[in-house]
This record gives C-alpha cells, sequence and structure tokens, in this order.
C-alpha cells in the first residue's frame, strides 16, 4: 500500500512493463486528466486493450486495484488542475515577449493537444447521430456563441432543421419542445462555464435526447448530462478565450457530415451557387 502515494506517473516511468501495459500507462502519461475520471473498461477501450489489462497494470505498480491507481492520479491531477489558471511555461513562450505571438503560440499548442486526445470513435459515433437527427439544436451562450453560430451554418446544408439557440428568455425551451428522441443537443462551453447552458443539456437528456457536448475537461460540468463528449483545448495568456482548437473540431465535425450525408449536401450546394451567382453575393 505503500506506493499508493507516491506519484503515479513516476511508478509509470520506472516500471518494466509488458507491451500491452505499456500501452495503458502511455495513454494515462499523455492523456492524466482524462484517464483519472475513466473506469477501467473505458480506459482499456481508449488504450485498445482488455480491462484486464488494465486491471494488471494496477497491480504491476503496487497499487491493491483499479481503483486504488485511479484515486492516485486523481491527486496528481488535482495539483494540475490548480495551475490551469496560469500562463503556460513551455520554453518557446518564455522566449517571446510579445503576448500576441504567444497567444498564437499557446493557440498552436492547444491544437495538438486537442488532436492528440480526440476520440476518433466518439466523434465518429456523433457524426452518425448527426446526420441521422430529425432535427439539432446548438447551445452556445456567452462567447461560446459565435461557436454555435458557426456550426449551425456549416451542419444547416446537410441537416434542415438545424438550429442555434444563443440567447436565454426561453428561446430553447421553444425548440427542445419539437425534439424527439431522433433529435441531437449539441452544448458548447469553455470555462468560465454558464449555468444556463448546463441546465439546457440536462434538459434535453430528460426529454431523452441525444445530448453532445463540446467543452475542455472531462471535469466540465457539461459531462455529466451529455451522452457524448467531444474535448477540445482551451489553454489561454489572457480573459480571451482560446477557440483555435474549438473551432478545427467543429470543421472536422461539419466535414465528416457533409461528406457522410453528400446525396444531400452536393445538390443543396449546387443549387445554392447558381442562387449566389444569381444574386451576385459574392464579388
Amino acid at each position: 500500500m505503500a506506493k499508493e502515494v507516491k506519484d503515479i506517473l513516476q511508478l509509470i516511468k520506472k516500471a518494466s512493463l509488458s507491451d500491452k501495459r505499456k500501452q495503458v500507462a502511455k495513454y494515462i502519461s499523455d492523456n492524466c486528466i482524462e484517464a483519472a475520471f475513466l473506469t477501467a473498461a473505458e480506459l482499456a477501450r481508449r488504450s485498445s486493450v482488455s480491462e484486464p489489462t488494465v486491471i494488471r497494470l494496477a497491480a504491476a505498480l503496487g497499487y491493491s486495484g483499479f481503483p486504488a491507481m485511479r484515486n492516485a492520479l486523481q491527486d496528481k491531477v488535482q495539483s494540475k488542475l490548480s495551475t490551469l489558471n496560469r500562463l503556460t511555461e513551455s520554453h518557446r513562450l518564455r522566449s517571446s515577449k510579445s503576448p500576441a505571438i504567444r497567444s498564437l503560440l499557446t493557440d498552436m499548442k492547444n491544437l495538438e493537444e486537442t488532436l492528440h486526445s480526440l476520440d476518433v470513435r466518439t466523434l465518429n459515433d456523433v457524426v452518425d447521430k448527426l446526420v441521422n437527427a430529425d432535427k439539432v439544436i446548438i447551445i452556445g451562450y456567452k462567447m461560446s456563441r459565435s461557436l454555435a453560430q458557426f456550426l449551425q451554418m456549416a451542419l444547416k446544408k446537410t441537416i434542415d432543421n438545424t438550429v442555434a439557440v444563443t440567447a436565454g428568455g426561453g428561446l430553447f425551451e421553444e425548440e427542445l419542445v419539437f425534439a424527439t428522441p431522433s433529435s441531437v443537443a449539441i452544448a458548447i462551453s469553455f470555462p468560465r462555464y454558464t449555468n444556463m447552458v448546463v441546465q439546457h443539456l440536462c434538459m434535453a437528456r430528460k426529454r431523452n435526447v441525444t445530448t453532445v457536448a463540446i467543452t475542455d475537461s472531462e471535469l466540465s460540468p457539461l459531462v455529466e448530462c451529455a451522452k457524448y463528449r467531444l474535448l477540445a483545448r482551451c489553454s489561454l495568456v489572457s480573459y480571451i478565450d482560446s477557440f483555435a482548437a474549438a473551432m478545427s473540431l467543429l470543421c472536422a465535425i461539419s466535414t465528416a457530415v457533409s461528406i457522410k450525408g453528400q446525396s444531400i449536401t452536393r445538390p443543396r450546394l449546387e443549387e445554392l451557387e447558381a442562387l449566389w451567382e444569381e444574386s451576385g453575393v459574392f464579388f
């Protein structure tokens, strides 16, 4: 039991592990925040190994079982989370005196981390649900409003019944009343999370609507109400939200939906181009 209070990431570095256990250990090291809140089965799926392999890793590291290993990882993560609001300490950022350059470099880092940790299976499941949805409600408030509007414009060319709710006053409820179990509600929110977006996503889940959270962490309050969650990093260097990774994720979703539903998208785009040309929309 003594090892259970030690730094789990240091234990992983020093341990002599089989290939399969190394696979799990690497996932934990690379995605420690997400891994800290997964079940043994979820961790096994994301690491592409069997659940017994995850449990055997815990024993190999000296823990009494998977729950003890996860508790140790959660303790490790808490110290990381307490510093999320600090400026990134990478050498590249420290070496630049320009706040604008630091911001661009942070966005690049956010994109890299988002790509590295992306759950492709979940992304594909969300795309399938969207392609087959009878209604899509996208929820985004405060600064996430712009993301919701972008996703609505991108998806609408494939999915007719796509709406963006970006303000309160009962507008979400007016859309939800027409939703069915074949509908999808997508909530977008990043720190600081708004109470209303959480309430509305939970309301959609209670009505058996498929719920999707696009947020920054497994610790986001949106996660508890989401059937699917897609994470986009948003570390920042000022009070302004960093949405580069989130926008890229929305583009990826929209692109996949348009390709999967191209039998609808292609003729619609051709007709739309003709209308734009007739109206002289573009220079």
